[in-house]
Order: structure tokens, then C-alpha cells, then sequence
């Protein structure tokens, strides 16, 4: 009775999803405030979530081709030589 592991990139689509449903409602919000604090604040949140969208997005790009040709994620992490930060696996 093993616990299931689910592959990293998997995890990184979850993720994806998650953040792109809290896109939508920051979204939401933000057409429904009326005080310019929320207002401010609800663009500050799209801001950050937006953010996070493209760095999960750029993850799952940079996996993906190592996950169809079998080589390990930390192979091509360590090989990317972007100068960026590493994408956690």
C-alpha cells in the first residue's frame, strides 16, 4: 500500500492550473472592486500571479524535453546555462 508519487512535471501542471484559477478570480475581482486600495491591490495580485504563471510555465518547458527523451531533470537544469535560478524539481 505505497503512496503514489506523482512526477515532478505533473506537479508543475497542477501548479500551472491552480495559479491560472487564481488568475481568473484576481481577475474577477478586479472588475468588481470600487475602492482604489482594492483596486491597487487586486493589480499588485494579478501582477504577482502572472509572475508565477510565466515562471511555472517556463519550468514546464524546460522539463518537458527531458521528460520525453528520459534524461534526468537535474542533467538539464544543470546544463541550461540561462544564468536564471534553477527550477525547483
Amino acid at each position: 500500500m505505497g503512496k503514489k508519487v506523482e512526477h515532478p512535471l505533473d506537479i508543475l501542471r497542477e501548479e500551472l492550473q491552480q495559479t491560472n484559477v487564481a488568475l481568473k478570480c484576481a481577475y474577477d475581482k478586479f472588475n468588481y472592486v470600487t475602492e482604489p486600495e482594492l483596486v491597487e491591490a487586486s493589480i499588485y495580485e494579478i501582477s504577482a500571479l502572472k509572475a508565477r504563471y510565466s515562471y511555472l510555465l517556463r519550468c514546464i518547458k524546460e522539463q518537458e524535453p527531458a521528460a520525453r527523451s528520459g534524461v534526468s531533470l537535474a542533467a538539464v537544469a544543470a546544463s541550461a546555462g540561462k544564468g536564471g535560478p534553477v527550477c525547483p524539481v
